[in-house]
């Protein structure tokens, strides 16, 4: 039986330039992502002329008075909002890339400590001989120093990454195995 409920993501809606100089929204580049209003960072559920109209009408009914429809001040203001939106993106993206770089460095000194079989409370020791040779090295980079300081190190993190790291091991050997056509047991 297939289902006669319409599915609305499937339909590949796109965020028309027009709306966004009519209803100052724009569509984020990330999969899946939602139209942003511009004056108010709130979203609306499904890319659709409609819903972006009577956000606009029903939140922002004074902003058409100000700020006139084809006048150069609404297009003043359409820039200034896309320039402060991908500015404030830009900056969640370096921060979330900054901390998705500590916490690899994190899983690599993990996966060291475990590949010679030493205990993870050498984690610390492993930090504090890279600081040693940041500060030899690299004597003006304090930025390189606030890197190497901010990698979550502790025994107790290490545990579970080597937990996590296991999972992903497994995971993937089960997949090559269900993917096979077929294998031989060695006892």
């Amino acid at each position: 039986m297939f289902s006669k409920k319409r599915k609305v993501d499937n339909e590949n809606r796109k965020l028309l330039a027009e709306w966004t100089e009519q209803y100052f929204f724009t569509l984020p580049v990330r999969a899946g992502a939602v139209p942003v209003c511009l004056i108010c960072n709130s979203t609306v559920a499904v890319v659709k002329c409609a819903n972006l109209k009577r956000h606009y009408d029903t939140m922002h009914k004074d902003f058409e008075k100000k700020f006139l429809l084809d006048s150069t001040a609404r297009k003043d203001k359409l820039q200034a909002y896309l320039l402060s939106y991908k500015n404030s993106t830009t900056m969640l993206v370096k921060s979330m890339s900054g901390q998705e770089k500590s916490i690899e460095a994190a899983l690599r000194v993990c996966w060291t400590l475990n590949k010679h079989q030493k205990p993870f409370t050498d984690s610390e020791i492993v930090k504090e001989c890279m600081l040693e040779v940041a500060t030899a090295l690299f004597e003006e980079k304090n930025d390189i120093i606030n890197a190497i300081q901010n990698i979550p190190l502790s025994a107790r993190s290490n545990t579970r990454r080597t937990e996590l790291l296991a999972d992903d091991n497994k995971n993937n050997l089960i997949h090559i195995l269900l993917m096979a056509p077929c294998y031989a047991i060695a006892i």
